[in-house]
């Protein structure tokens, strides 16, 4: 009786329960995407000197003012994309708080957010928490391509915004520039505003290269574009990301921000300035070893049974266990209780009504180091 009715929308996180699984059943986690690797060597450095420098007290609400411009020039030079630092790029406590931020500025109660699905299990929560409503419109069948019609047809007077993810958490599915002019021209017809997730922007495979929503001209005032530090560099306990935006909506982002975190950690901030030290090699060091893990996890998986969605982008793998006649629950909680591999139910990315469809999935995460995968998969080949 005491807790809020939008609260019934929603469990805790079916990932970090996922971790904690694995904790408990001294299982191999790959569920949550966290590396087991130390970050650069550099950002570490940054901390022991941030240390010295006595960084300990609060930092402007929206961060550092060289953070935030080292920020501008990498969203100019990578993402094509122009902003202000001074009042259009905010430090945030993770991407997940510039998600929440951006998602609180922009609902009224009623209003809806179109969700594609599969989606990341944070838009949802965040959207009912803001009162919102969201909508879900399904990618195509085994691609995961966007489904224009769909698309429009989800579209009304109650439309605020679209979200999208890109590259994708579950699938790792890298939209196009053909898909993301589908989006900004809907976008721009009917006065909606783009939320775009770009947390895994550099973690792309097969010569792609990522492409920003918010670089196509005619959107670059109605999107929100979101992205950090963690995925890129191993550093996901630090809890640093940032959001950028036409001043108008970032004046409403950063009211939310600031009582929602007042600022994310100020040492942490210093550190991560060494971040823009790393050259080219950097990124294409970390997309190499991850493109050997994703070749190495996929071919072994499909070894045992699994069909595999192959991603593009991202450290994930979206895996299809109707082969072992379980659904996801069952499967996930097989392996796990069995002291072998913690992995998430795909249902979990999935909306109520079509649950059933996510059930035959699971989704394991290749953010590891290549011997921890191979481990895995020497225990999955003992359990199966």
């Amino acid at each position: 009786m005491y807790l809020a009715n939008r609260l019934d929308s929603f469990q805790e996180s079916v990932i970090r329960e996922m971790t904690r699984k694995a904790i408990e059943n001294d299982a191999i986690n790959l569920s949550q995407g966290m590396p087991d690797f130390l970050p650069p060597k550099e950002l570490i450095s940054g901390v022991e000197e941030a240390l010295m420098k006595e960084e300990h007290q609060y930092s402007i609400t929206y961060g550092r003012t060289d953070l935030r411009e080292k920020i501008a020039g990498k969203l100019k030079q990578y993402n094509k994309m122009d902003f202000n630092p001074n009042d259009e790029i905010t430090i945030t406590c993770g991407a997940s708080e510039a998600l929440t931020s951006s998602i609180f500025a922009l609902m009224n109660p009623g209003e809806e957010i179109i969700v594609l699905e599969p989606w990341y299990e944070n838009y949802v929560p965040i959207t009912y928490l803001a009162q919102g409503k969201p909508i879900f419109v399904p990618l195509a069948e085994n691609s995961f391509d966007i489904d224009e019609e769909r698309l429009k047809a989800s579209i009304n007077s109650k439309t605020k915004a679209i979200i999208i993810n890109s590259p994708h958490n579950p699938t790792g599915k890298v939209f196009s520039l053909d898909d993301l002019k589908i989006i900004a021209d809907l976008c721009v017809d009917n006065n909606i505003v783009a939320i775009t997730d770009e947390i895994y922007e550099y973690i792309i495979f097969d010569t792609l290269s990522h492409k920003s929503l918010g670089s196509i001209d005619s959107i670059r005032d109605q999107t929100i574009t979101v992205s950090g530090f963690s995925k890129t560099f191993s550093i996901t306990g630090w809890r640093l990301g940032y959001v950028a935006a036409n001043r108008k909506l970032m004046d409403g982002i950063r009211k939310c921000h600031d009582y929602l975190t007042v600022c994310a950690p100020s040492l942490l901030q210093y550190a991560t300035l060494r971040a823009f030290t790393l050259g080219n090699k950097y990124y294409e060091d970390i997309r190499k070893r991850y493109q050997v893990n994703r070749d190495y996890l996929m071919e072994n998986l499909h070894n045992h049974g699994f069909k595999i969605f192959k991603p593009k982008g991202a450290y994930y793998l979206f895996a299809d266990i109707t082969e072992f006649g379980m659904n996801d629950l069952e499967f996930s909680n097989f392996l796990v209780k069995n002291k072998g591999v913690a992995v998430v139910p795909g249902s979990s990315f999935y909306s109520k009504k079509r649950r059933n469809h996510g059930s035959r999935f699971v989704r394991f995460t290749f953010s590891q180091k290549l011997a921890t995968l191979k481990e895995a998969i020497e225990r999955i080949e003992k359990k199966l």
